[in-house]
């Protein structure tokens, strides 16, 4: 091969391998462009992630508050009430108590009344029948001395007035035995009244006491309602370095340079050889 023309070859290779140098270079540089625009996409993307993971952790964390303080407020409320209620019925109750002890004490007063009525009228029936033989035994003893008197004027003597005598003796004894026996029976009728008065005044007092309402206690305060536990919530990280990874690095996925100086040692020795040598 004449020497001329390899040189041409050796040149063209040259210039071939340097213009594959340059595109390679381009790109390199367009890959590199591209990824660091990507690069810095990527790290955008990851603080705006953490602004709303950060935003949604606020929300979250004023939601359940909300929520608590809500619950909280109603549960508050609803013991309240409870208590308000609870008064109010310890109060009526207290009312009825008091209306119940005033009418215990008017049946106790009125039983005490009508105990004294009743005792009044069998000690007053008493002494009517008391007197009505005091009476009866005047108007004996009266027949008794008219009887007696009788017999001295009609100037019997001896045994017949002896036993006119004794026959009037037996008759106001018989009849003295008989107002003492009334007597005796009349004091032991009211004293069987008295104690009947009694009893029925006992008994009446009884269920006046059976009827009689108990003192009203307090009942057990509801105890306070607990807070509501709210929900802990994690709060995001802070970004690192590492989050973000490497920054590009231009020609970092290919040995460009191990190809353009392997292509340039080629046509350096293409040149070479196309030279010419000495005779």
């Amino acid at each position: 091969m004449p020497a001329w023309i390899a040189g041409a070859s050796a040149i063209f290779g040259i210039a071939s391998s340097a213009m594959g140098t340059s595109s390679q270079n381009k790109a390199i540089e367009n890959q590199y462009k591209y990824d660091l625009q990507a690069w810095k996409y990527s790290k955008e993307r990851l603080r705006s992630d953490r602004r709303h993971n950060v935003n949604q952790w606020r929300y979250n964390v004023q939601n359940e508050e909300t929520l608590g303080a809500f619950k909280d407020a109603t549960n508050l409320q609803d013991w309240q009430y409870q208590v308000k209620i609870q008064q109010a019925e310890y109060a009526q109750q207290l009312k009825q108590y008091a209306k119940s002890e005033q009418i215990y004490g008017q049946q106790l007063t009125f039983n005490k009344m009508a105990q004294s009525a009743a005792v009044e009228a069998e000690y007053r029936k008493l002494e009517e029948a008391t007197n009505e033989l005091a009476f009866q035994n005047q108007d004996i003893i009266i027949k008794a001395l008219q009887a007696e008197g009788s017999t001295a004027v009609k100037g019997q003597v001896g045994r017949s007035a002896d036993k006119a005598e004794q026959a009037e003796f037996a008759s106001f004894g018989r009849n003295q035995a008989i107002l003492a026996q009334s007597l005796i029976s009349a004091q032991a009728d009211a004293q069987g009244a008295l104690r009947k008065i009694a009893n029925d005044k006992f008994g009446a007092d009884l269920a006046a006491e059976a009827n009689r309402m108990l003192a009203p206690e307090r009942s057990i305060e509801p105890p306070k309602p607990l807070t509501t536990p709210r929900a802990q919530y994690l709060k995001p990280r802070k970004l690192k370095k590492a989050d973000f990874g490497p920054a590009p690095i231009k020609g970092a996925k290919a040995d460009m340079a191990a190809g353009i100086l392997g292509a340039v040692g080629s046509g350096l020795a293409s040149v070479a050889g196309a030279l010419p040598t000495g005779p």
